[in-house]
């Protein structure tokens, strides 16, 4: 009896006690920034990498807020790549990236494939401190918060499952609004009611669309006149063009009663409806020179926040559009 139960302990101690349960092998890279070189997104620690790809094709990582408790969801496939690995040494990006020659140390030691499962990305805005005089805020960054899920591991000594994984955040950089306006560049369409200010030849505009002729009335002068911005009247939009705007062709393409195909428009913000005076308000205060026979309004974004999709930024509140002379 001695002896048989000695050979089932002998058994036991020599049998792989794999058997996928979570608590024989674990990893975790929580705390480690994420990188990306191409499509693939990494996490380096000590001498070991986690890594996914996704071919761009899929947007996994727009830059688009994606709604309340309804991530991005990419299943991995034979294009959808998953890996652990741990190597012989300290690990670099080298490593993991595909544009460089492989080092040839350190030498992948274990690799675990990641087979079936889902990627799931959670994206959010990443602002500015608001402006300590205007209030206004910048959008800086998208964060993606990445996790596996029901995410299964092949490896040397069976499979590795887990229900919910969590590989951290990766950021992507927001596109750049100059937001460099001028007011002297403010002129009028008077064929359409259209406001705009934009440089001649520049790459951005801001644009108030059938403005409310009662803001320009010249009977109240001195006096702040407000109208509400909405979707039909004192319609007010930024637009930032991929190529600039031809010299000379402003007129040509702000006074159109629909704007021209060229330039492209790489990204268009609309203002928010108005809610009150200071908030979602056009102002314009209109002034007179007599010995020039020319009245000046002076034109002010009021509580303004822009809208894409579901990112926003603020624009301030009591921003200066400029000064319309006509």
């Amino acid at each position: 009896m001695k002896k048989f139960l000695g050979l089932l302990v002998l058994i036991l101690l020599l049998t792989d006690c794999d058997d996928g349960n979570l608590t024989v092998e674990n990893i975790s890279f929580g705390e480690v920034n994420a990188s990306s070189c191409g499509e693939i997104v990494y996490k380096l620690k000590g001498s070991e990498a986690l890594f996914l790809k996704i071919p761009a094709t899929a947007n996994a990582f727009k830059n688009e807020i994606t709604p309340p408790d309804a991530p991005r969801i990419i299943p991995i496939t034979a294009n959808v790549i998953v890996r652990y690995r741990a190597y012989s040494g300290n690990v670099t990006s080298d490593n993991v990236c595909p544009d460089v020659i492989q080092p040839i140390s350190p030498v992948v030691t274990v690799e675990w494939i990641a087979t079936s499962g889902n990627i799931e990305i959670t994206t959010t805005a990443i602002y500015s401190t608001p402006d300590a005089a205007t209030g206004a805020t910048t959008l800086l960054k998208y964060n993606h918060n990445i996790v596996f899920t029901n995410i299964t591991f092949s490896k040397t000594s069976g499979e590795q499952r887990y229900d919910t994984f969590s590989f951290g955040d990766y950021a992507t950089t927001a596109t750049n609004l100059p937001l460099g306006f001028v007011s002297d560049n403010v002129r009028i369409c008077t064929s359409n009611n259209t406001i705009y200010n934009a440089a001649d030849g520049g790459i951005e505009a801001l644009v108030i669309q059938n403005i409310d002729p009662a803001l320009l009335a010249t009977t109240n002068l001195n006096t702040p006149k407000t109208g509400l911005i909405t979707a039909t009247t004192n319609k007010l939009s930024y637009r930032l063009f991929t190529t600039a705007l031809i010299t000379g062709s402003n007129p040509d393409y702000f006074c159109q009663a629909v704007f021209p195909d060229m330039p492209a428009v790489n990204e268009e913000w609309l203002a928010d409806e108005g809610v009150s005076s200071i908030l979602g308000a056009i102002e314009i205060t209109t002034t007179n020179t007599p010995a020039q026979n020319v009245y000046k309004h002076t034109i002010r974004l009021k509580g303004v926040t822009f809208r894409k999709g579901r990112s926003t930024f603020y624009y301030g509140n009591d921003i200066l559009l400029g000064e319309l002379i006509f």
